[in-house]
C-alpha cells in the first residue's frame, strides 16, 4: 500500500563486498558532505589551537608573594569576599576575539608553598590582573604585604628521572558524579555556640612547616572565571531532579536532527493514511514533589546545592607536588597529611574529592613498566604545575567561593601558630596629615 517507504536494497548485491566500491556509493548519494563537515571540522580546530597558541604566547604572568598580618583575625569569610571580587577577571569574547585573535579566558592561580619548612602564600597571575589581585587582597588585609618574586616552580628539574631530586605529586578530583553537590565548607569549623573557629588548614599548616633541607611541599589551585548562567542552570535542574520535579531536557542540534525526518515521515503517514482522532485529554494530575517525603539528610543536600549554586563559581585544578632530593624525601612526612587535610572537606552524602592515581598521580600499582610510566607522570604532573594549566590532566570542576575560601586562606593567626608562616614585619599606616611639603 505505501511502496514510496519501501527502500531499495539491491544496491548492496552490487557491492560484492568491496569496501571500495561501498566507499565510492556512499559518497556519490551524499555521504560528501559528511566528510566535508568532518574535514572543515577539523580544519577549524587547527586554526583555533593556532590563533590560541600566539595569543598565550604574548601573555606576561607575575608571580606574586604574599605576607599576612603578623596580628591578623580575619577568617576564611574575608578570603571568599576575595574569590568573589576576583571573578571580574571573567570577560565575554566575540568571534573575532576568539577566532581571530585566539583570545582565551586568563586564569588566576592560588597557592601555598613550603621551602624547606617556610610558608608563603603564592598568587600567579597575568599582568594585567595585577591590579585586581591586589586591591582584593587590600580590601581585606590592608596591612598585608605583596612582592613580585621569581617563579619557585621554574627552579626545580622539569624532566624525570633527574641524578637529584625526585618528585610525587598528583590532582585532586571530585569522587562524586557532579560537582554541583558542595564540598565541606568553613561555616562547618565554627563552633555554635562560642562561634570558635577551628582552622582546618591548620593541619596542613603544620605539616608543611615540618619539611627540612632539600624539601619542598607546593598546593596549587588554578582558578578559571566563567559565566554563571550554564552553571546556575545546571544546580537548578539538580535541585528539581532531587525534589521530584519535572525536568525537561533541552535538545541539542543532534537530537533535532533525529527529530526533523521521524516527524517529516509521520506528517506524510498522516496526510496520505488520515489523522486519527486525537485521544481524549487526560485531567492533569496533581504534582506531588518528592519535597514532602525528603529525609532530614536529603533536605541538607538539597540547602546545600541551593546555597552552592547562589555563589560565585569557578572551574578549578587542584595539583599537589612534593618535590626533594633523592636522600632526604620521605612520603609518608607530606603526601599522607596533605591528603588527609584535604579529605576534612568531604562528605559521604554531598561532593568528596580524592586522589587521581589511575592516570596523573605517582602509583605503585602499575604492572607493567612501573619505573617509566611513573617517570613519565612526574614530568608531565610538574610541567602542568609550572603551567598553571587549566586543561592538562583530569577535567576541571566547579567550586563556589565559600569552598575555595575554605581550601585556600589566610590563617587566623590566634588559631594557626606555625612560626614558619610568612608575615608582615610591622604594620602598615598612613602617613601624619601634617607633615609639611615643599
Amino acid at each position: 500500500m505505501f511502496d514510496f517507504l519501501n527502500i531499495d536494497w539491491s544496491f548492496v548485491d552490487s557491492i560484492g563486498g568491496n569496501p571500495f566500491i561501498a566507499m565510492g556509493f556512499f559518497l556519490a548519494n551524499g555521504g560528501w558532505i559528511v566528510l566535508l563537515a568532518v574535514i572543515l571540522w577539523g580544519i577549524s580546530e587547527l586554526w583555533l589551537d593556532w590563533r590560541q597558541t600566539i595569543y598565550a604566547g604574548k601573555r606576561v604572568f607575575v608571580v606574586l608573594a604574599i605576607d599576612i598580618p603578623r596580628t591578623s583575625e580575619q577568617g576564611p569569610r574575608a578570603v571568599e569576599n576575595m574569590f568573589a571580587y576576583l571573578a571580574g577577571a571573567h570577560g565575554g569574547m566575540s568571534f573575532l576575539d576568539k577566532w581571530w585573535d585566539g583570545v582565551t579566558q586568563d586564569t588566576i592561580s592560588c597557592e601555598i608553598i613550603s621551602m624547606e619548612g617556610q610558608i608563603q602564600f603564592i598568587i600567579r597571575t597575568t599582568r594585567k590582573f595585577r591590579d585586581l589581585v591586589e586591591a582584593a587582597i587590600y580590601s581585606q588585609y590592608p596591612d598585608a604585604q605583596i612582592a613580585e618574586v621569581e617563579d619557585y616552580a621554574s627552579k626545580v628539574p622539569a624532566n624525570y628521572p633527574d641524578e637529584e631530586y625526585d618528585v610525587w605529586g598528583t590532582e585532586m578530583i571530585p569522587a562524586t558524579k557532579t560537582d554541583l553537590l558542595p564540598l565541606k565548607t568553613y561555616p562547618y569549623f565554627e563552633d555554635k555556640v562560642s562561634m570558635e573557629f577551628k582552622d582546618p588548614l591548620s593541619a596542613m599548616f603544620e605539616s608543611f612547616a615540618r619539611l627540612g633541607l632539600g624539601e619542598q611541599a607546593w598546593f596549587q589551585i588554578v582558578l578559571t572565571p566563567i559565566a554563571q548562567s550554564d552553571y546556575t542552570k545546571a544546580g537548578l535542574a539538580l535541585i528539581k531532579k532531587m525534589t521530584g520535579q519535572k525536568v525537561e531536557a533541552k535538545k541539542n542540534i543532534l537530537d533535532h536532527a533525529v527529530d526533523f525526518p521521524l516527524k517529516a515521515a509521520g506528517a506524510v503517514f498522516d496526510a496520505v493514511a488520515g489523522s486519527p482522532a486525537a485521544p481524549a485529554k487526560k485531567p492533569e494530575a496533581k504534582l506531588d514533589f518528592k519535597i514532602m517525603n525528603l529525609t532530614p539528610g536529603e533536605r541538607d543536600v538539597v540547602a546545600a546545592v541551593e546555597n552552592k549554586i547562589s555563589k560565585l563559581a569557578y572551574k578549578v585544578k587542584l595539583r599537589f607536588v612534593y618535590v626533594a632530593k633523592k636522600e632526604v624525601k620521605s612520603n609518608p612526612r607530606i603526601v599522607n597529611p596533605f591528603i588527609g587535610s584535604i579529605k576534612q572537606f568531604n562528605t559521604n552524602n554531598m561532593l568528596s574529592l580524592k586522589p587521581e592515581l589511575k592516570r596523573i598521580g605517582m602509583s605503585s600499582s602499575i604492572i607493567f613498566f612501573k619505573t617509566s610510566r611513573n617517570n613519565g607522570r612526574k614530568t608531565r604532573i610538574v610541567r602542568a604545575y609550572r603551567n598553571r594549566s587549566n586543561h592538562t590532566g583530569a577535567s576541571s570542576y566547579h567550586l563556589c567561593t565559600e569552598e575555595l575560601a575554605s581550601l585556600w586562606h589566610f590563617p587566623h593567626t590566634l588559631q594557626v601558630k606555625s612560626p614558619q608562616i610568612k608575615k608582615t614585619e610591622a604594620k602598615r599606616s598612613e602617613p601624619p596629615s601634617n607633615i609639611p611639603f615643599g
